[in-house]
């Protein structure tokens, strides 16, 4: 599959010349998923954005020479692996300057790398991935529906029934149904296209 033409664009202007403007958009987009990452991987809320900088510098730095091959995976792929190393390396750094430290301190910094380092650390990137798109879905559709409907899909998402939603709104069970699914389709399609344009 190729890569779609929008990430495509913006890849190629960044590598040819470090536009700003298209590295701020490539910030926008992608700063918000490093950061989901890094909390994921039980980074504090400081160091979360110092490793975030450092992230998006190495990034920055590597355009010129990055080649995206889809056979070798997405584009994601090779961001959150940028992450998690920077992660290992940002943790091993604080192990050996706490070697005097109290106990748990090493112990802490033990506990984040063998999670970093272990195989549940890709179900974490998938997730996190899940979600990022899925509220950036959410943010992109929003302005489609009235606040209504919004409203309604939002209760429904949250467990309440759709015959106890139709007696405290007054709508009825169909129109309910009408804007569940208005709503659910144009959010999966949106999911899809972010996936393929953001992955």
């Amino acid at each position: 599959m190729a890569i779609p033409r929008t990430r495509l664009t913006l890849l190629e202007k960044l590598k040819d010349c470090y536009d700003e403007k298209s590295w701020n958009e490539f910030q926008e987009i992608y700063a918000p998923y490093i950061l989901k990452v890094l909390r994921a991987m039980n980074m504090n809320s400081h160091d979360c954005q110092d490793l975030q900088q450092d992230v998006l510098l190495i990034v920055w730095k590597s355009l010129p020479k990055f080649n995206y091959q889809a056979d070798r995976g997405s584009f994601r792929a090779w961001i959150s692996t940028v992450s998690r190393r920077e992660v290992i390396r940002f943790i091993k750094k604080r192990q050996k300057s706490f070697i005097s430290s109290p106990e748990e301190k090493n112990e802490h910094y033990a506990q984040s790398l063998k999670s970093v380092e272990g195989a549940e650390v890709e179900n974490i990137i998938q997730r996190e991935w899940e979600k990022f798109i899925s509220e950036k879905a959410w943010n992109n559709i929003s302005s489609r529906f009235s606040e209504k409907v919004l409203g309604v899909f939002q209760k429904l998402s949250t467990g309440v029934d759709i015959s106890t939603l139709a007696r405290e709104s007054g709508l009825s069970e169909s129109s309910i149904y009408v804007y569940k699914k208005r709503v659910l389709n144009t959010l999966q399609k949106e999911i899809l296209k972010l996936n393929r344009e953001l992955g």
